[in-house]
């Protein structure tokens, strides 16, 4: 390792004061992967002029079924407006579960003196490291201050509001392919929420590099190597509250033909964020199959897989899914 080039960038970085490297707290939790259950129970009530209003719950768990992760209830009006087209708007109130969050940060403050300052004026070659001259000034390094921090965030409910409006396509081919393209525009407001967090910090001081040969080359090693005890804060943090403009692009494929109770199906849903120029922060995939106990009664099963990197978190999700619906 060539000391030389190391120490001359740390010091270009600190003439004007000690250089500060520093990242944003990461997660532990960031793309990770877990498995879960999705359910859901849905009412629609038939009216005349192919009106429809149906009521809908869910809930989900997280680690499969280890922890609760959501539930919702919504009601929503549609209009099947014509053979293809069918129009629909909707509200849905849910509770969003959000697990213990630990994330962690590093900071390095580099250190060194200045040769011919006042009060340093016993130290013109301190512990025999290299002199440099940066704007009429000298200096030699002298060691780092290395800060570690780890931020907890407590396990906490978030209650969020969201608004649709839909706005799909449906076509059959060869009598047994439907094809639906959907286009959702969906509001969801957040209201603030003060959160628990705790923030310990512990300070490492390495003091006095040790060189060796000429040119003094740096043994990774220092004279002086002191760890203070943590220093832990208790604090409450206000997550503000946020309001997201979200298009959702779903492309559905069923086989259908008359007289089969079994329906299977595949859809592809894109999840746009219109406040960030398009960007898709969340993508979700799901196979299943739809069997009709009657003409009431339809149960539901499959699976989803779903990558999301939004408010709701960051990572991926592996889940089972169970429906009922109820048409009358």
């Amino acid at each position: 390792m060539n000391c030389h080039k190391v120490i001359i960038a740390l010091l270009l970085a600190a003439v004007c004061g000690p250089a500060v490297a520093q990242t944003d707290y990461v997660s532990e939790d960031a793309g990770k992967t877990t498995g879960a259950v999705w359910t859901e129970v849905g009412l629609t009530k038939l009216f005349p002029y192919d009106l429809s209003l149906g009521l809908d719950a869910g809930f989900r768990t997280d680690d499969w079924f280890k922890e609760a992760s959501r539930f919702d209830i919504g009601l929503g009006l549609s209009w099947k407006a014509s053979k293809h087209w069918k129009l629909g708007v909707g509200y849905t109130f849910l509770m969003k579960h959000y697990s213990q969050e630990t994330a962690h940060k590093t900071e390095y403050e580099y250190k060194y003196r200045a040769v011919g300052e006042s009060s340093n004026t016993d130290f013109p070659n301190f512990m025999g490291a290299p002199t440099y001259s940066v704007d009429g000034k000298d200096y030699t390094y002298r060691g780092y201050n290395d800060k570690r921090y780890t931020r907890v965030t407590d396990a906490h409910w978030r209650p969020k509001h969201r608004i649709n409006v839909d706005v799909a396509y449906t076509n059959k081919f060869w009598k047994i392919l439907r094809l639906t393209l959907r286009e959702r525009y969906q509001l969801s407001m957040n209201p603030s929420k003060e959160v628990n967090r705790t923030r310990t910090k512990v300070t490492t001081k390495y003091r006095d590099p040790v060189y060796e040969g000429y040119p003094l080359e740096f043994t990774g090693e220092y004279d002086d190597v002191e760890t203070y005890d943590p220093e832990v804060l208790d604090t409450t943090k206000v997550k503000n509250s946020k309001t997201l403009h979200t298009l959702r692009s779903r492309l559905t494929l069923e086989l259908d033909k008359k007289g089969w109770a079994l329906t299977p199906f595949v859809y592809v849903e894109l999840f746009n964020d219109l406040a960030g120029r398009f960007k898709i922060d969340k993508v979700r995939a799901s196979a299943g199959i739809e069997y009709a106990i009657s003409g009431q009664h339809k149960l539901s099963a499959g699976y989803v897989f779903n990558h999301e990197n939004d408010d709701d978190g960051n990572e991926n999700i592996h889940a089972i899914s169970i429906g009922y619906k109820f048409k009358f």
